[in-house]
């Protein structure tokens, strides 16, 4: 809590805000040392002393850092004036769309669409930021379905970021790219089928040691890549049976959307979870004006999670 900011002070109040672990001497409470961190101010904005004269009334109405509460907030974030990093939580890139099945006349097979690959994923991860300065989060949106019944593809998943004051990305989780396929034809040949990609993750500025004003250990913690669809292909015989890809697992190993079933006429593929790839279609026996029943799933969107934290 914050120091009282009139009347009198003792230095164990000063240490109980601050420190207060033994041998304690005033020398410890200099601005830019491992206990005050540097450019501590009061609620006057008048800076604790990196040198010279320390006074007990330097500390009226000073706080030590306190690690905030977790947030998804996006868009303009401002960084609280005494941190110098974001604790990644948990946050996702989205998963690329699942494409549609595909049907033909009398072309010697039939088509299943392929999954969307997933988002890349990172956790327990830190980041180095700027105190005082504003940030730009952005979290992307699943791929949506698509293809057609001879060629084309769903769309990508989009990326979520984070970028600092100066325009530099230090984190980038990629979306996975959707389902595809091209070159088939009404009487054939039959079209060639695409998994999508997984999505890749990329850092600037990562934090691997230290302490946090909390105690915690920093730590290298979690970056994976998302894992691409699959992709099952054609099959063999005018209105043969084949079911649609799934989708990728985000790089969480996570949140693939289901492939259709080849049960009936077939079914249409299973949206993605929390950056995972939509399922795809299932390959069709009825296909009527340009309308397929065995669509492929939309990509999962991605999120973030994350911590304003203070390390030495």
């Amino acid at each position: 809590m914050t120091i009282k900011s009139s009347g009198s002070l003792s230095f164990s109040e000063i240490e109980a805000e601050w420190d207060n672990d033994k041998p304690w001497s005033m020398s410890e409470f200099y601005s830019g040392t491992s206990t005050v961190y540097a450019g501590a101010d009061d609620g006057d904005g008048n800076d604790i002393p990196s040198s010279g004269a320390l006074s007990f009334s330097d500390f009226y109405d000073t706080t030590y850092f306190a690690t905030t509460s977790e947030s998804s907030t996006t868009g303009t974030v401002a960084v609280p004036a005494a941190a110098n990093a974001i604790y990644i939580v948990t946050a996702f890139g989205a998963g690329g769309g699942g494409n549609m099945g595909g049907e033909y006349d009398k072309a010697g097979g039939e088509s299943a669409g392929s999954g969307g690959g997933g988002g890349a994923y990172a956790a327990a991860v830190y980041l180095g930021v700027t105190g005082g300065q504003n940030i730009t989060i952005s979290v992307g949106s699943g791929g949506a379905n698509g293809g057609s019944n001879y060629s084309g593809s769903a769309s990508t998943g989009g990326s979520t970021t984070i970028v600092n004051a100066s325009g530099t990305t230090i984190l980038s989780l990629g979306g996975g790219t959707g389902g595809s396929a091209s070159g088939g034809g009404v009487q054939g040949p039959l079209r060639s089928n695409s998994a999508g990609s997984g999505g890749s993750n990329s850092v600037s500025g990562q934090v691997t040691s230290g302490t946090t004003t909390a105690g915690v250990s920093l730590g290298s913690g979690t970056l994976a890549n998302g894992s691409a669809g699959t992709a099952p292909g054609n099959c063999s015989g005018d209105n043969c049976r084949i079911g649609g890809g799934a989708g990728g697992n985000s790089g969480a190993s996570s949140g693939a959307g289901s492939g259709g079933s080849s049960s009936g006429v077939g079914t249409a593929g299973g949206d993605g979870g929390t950056g995972g790839g939509g399922g795809g279609g299932a390959a069709q026996t009825t296909h009527s004006g340009g309308t397929s029943t065995t669509i492929g799933g939309d990509g999962g969107t991605g999120a973030i999670t994350y911590q304003f934290v203070r390390y030495s």
